[in-house]
């Protein structure tokens, strides 16, 4: 029997269980024959007031130590959309390119494309198919070992 390889995926939240984080982990959650790990968990110390030099700080630093470990960091354009969460957004994309993980961009839900300004920032988009994602997950993982090889 093949083992199943496991996962390590950030979605893009901004800080809130937006419906296209809940229903993408959902997506992931209940389609067999994968497994995941989900590390953007939403979740920060409403003490911890993301305008002051310290709070910022703290936070930036929990949510880059989610990028840090993952395979990729998924741009899931229904967060994109929302203005307030434009900050967190960007901050993620940044912390991707930092830490040299891909970005993937997926459409708003019920959409079928994704808007230019986030497609430019993608290494590769996917729909909503979590088979398609890991797929797309390997190989643009595969194309950037091949490039770091020469």
């Amino acid at each position: 029997m093949e083992k199943l390889k496991n996962y390590d995926i950030f979605l893009t939240h901004a800080w809130r269980f937006h419906d296209d984080w809940t229903k993408f982990s959902e997506l992931l959650d209940n389609t067999p024959g994968i497994a995941w790990r989900n590390f953007s968990l939403p979740w920060h110390d409403p003490a911890m007031n993301a305008n002051t030099e310290v709070g910022g700080r703290f936070i930036r630093d929990f949510l880059e130590s989610q990028i840090i470990p993952v395979h990729c960091v998924v741009l899931l354009t229904g967060v994109y959309e929302i203005k307030s969460a434009r900050r967190w957004f960007d901050m993620e994309v940044e912390m991707a390119r930092k830490h040299n993980k891909p970005l993937i961009g997926v459409p708003a839900i019920g959409e079928e494309t994704i808007p230019d300004e986030v497609s430019s920032l993608c290494d590769a988009c996917c729909g909503w198919d979590a088979i398609q994602l890991l797929a797309t997950v390997d190989k643009v993982r595969a194309r950037q070992e091949n490039s770091t090889s020469i």
